[in-house]
């Protein structure tokens, strides 16, 4: 379901405060969510990766599949926790998130207004009396900032594999209750066009600390079971 995702203010969010607990109707329902590179090793072990492009961004963006079918996660049990020891560190972030806006890649800190994590009465206040940001609020643009460098990162990383023609489209097939659900409109890294690559592009790939994450990424689809 729709949320109200705005960015912080001072003027209307002075009261504002964050509570440390999970939001199981948000969790439950997370299909998918974002990967920076820098995880992907780490993610293989518990997700399916995918990769969904974004012709807006003319990129391909990692993806962990939660569930088979929009709405649901198989990583979260009714109470909104984690069954699985990694959660994806845009996961962890929420209430918060960045958005972008305007079109000089500037990003401001966002909150969902809709999720109980975020109260007027009980919690970390955002903004002290002075207006001013609160430690809790420092804490999480300081963690924000870190997630836009590893974007950037992830970026450049799928930037090199498509240069290189490594995507190949993919239809996600997997059995529920008997039947086949299909998840189309994923790419993944073509095994074979990867092994064929000259030594200097698998250099370059293994220099930059890509080729790992690209092996984990070819690993995780066996994961696709945890999802049935």
């Amino acid at each position: 379901m729709p949320r109200r995702i705005v960015a912080l203010s001072s003027v209307h969010h002075a009261d504002l405060r964050v509570r440390s607990e999970p939001d199981p109707e948000h969790l439950r329902s997370l299909h998918m969510a974002a990967l920076m590179q820098a995880e992907m090793v780490r993610a293989s072990a518990l997700y399916p990766i995918v990769f969904f492009e974004d012709p807006d961004a003319d990129l391909f963006r990692p993806m962990a599949l939660l569930g088979l079918l929009e709405g649901e996660n198989a990583f979260v049990d009714p109470a909104g926790q984690w069954r699985v020891s990694y959660i994806p560190a845009v996961v962890r972030g929420h209430p918060f998130s960045l958005v972008c806006v305007g079109t000089d890649d500037r990003h401001a800190l966002c909150i969902d207004l809709d999720s109980p994590c975020v109260s007027r009465e009980s919690g970390a206040a955002l903004f002290g009396q002075d207006g001013q940001p609160t430690p809790a609020l420092e804490e999480a643009r300081a963690y924000f900032a870190r997630l836009r460098q590893m974007q950037m990162a992830t970026d450049a990383y799928t930037r090199a594999l498509a240069r290189l023609n490594l995507f190949s489209p993919f239809t996600l097939r997997a059995q529920r209750r008997g039947h086949t659900v299909e998840l189309a409109g994923c790419f993944v890294v073509d095994a074979s066009r990867l092994e064929g690559l000259s030594d200097r592009s698998l250099a370059g790939l293994r220099s930059a600390g890509w080729l790992a994450a690209t092996y984990a990424h070819l690993a995780s689809l066996h994961q696709i079971e945890r999802l049935e």
